[in-house]
């Protein structure tokens, strides 16, 4: 027997939408639009923008839509991709820009002061 899988439309302005800073992010496929083990989101990078350090308890992939930014030192544009392993320290600056992120369901983000915090744009 087989189990009938449903395949999602998740429509951008759909989306929900979080600040975090300056910072803009819209959840596309997380848990409570339908994914269970993989979490994607865009997030707008204000000009200027200089994120919030930080280390994901999962690797990320940042995918670079328009603008650019960088992540440790490496800068990406438009159709650049950059990897970031579990647990590496990171802060997101540049912009403006618009990236899409994918990483695991369940990540959790410790922040330099050592709070543990779950991105409420991955659930």
């Amino acid at each position: 027997m087989t189990t009938l899988e449903v395949i999602l439309l998740v429509t951008g302005d759909s989306a929900a939408s979080h600040s975090f800073g300056r910072f803009e992010f819209r959840s596309l496929a997380v848990p409570s639009r339908g994914s269970s083990e993989i979490a994607l989101w865009t997030v707008d990078v204000p000009e200027g923008g200089d994120g919030t350090p930080h280390s994901a308890s999962c690797e990320e992939v940042f995918y670079v839509l328009s603008g650019s930014v960088t992540i440790q030192e490496q800068t990406a544009g438009p159709g650049d991709v950059i990897v970031v392993p579990a647990n590496t320290e990171l802060s997101l600056t540049g912009g403006p820009a618009r990236v899409v992120v994918a990483t695991s369901v369940g990540i959790k983000g410790t922040l330099a002061d050592g709070q543990t915090i779950t991105p409420p744009w991955s659930l």
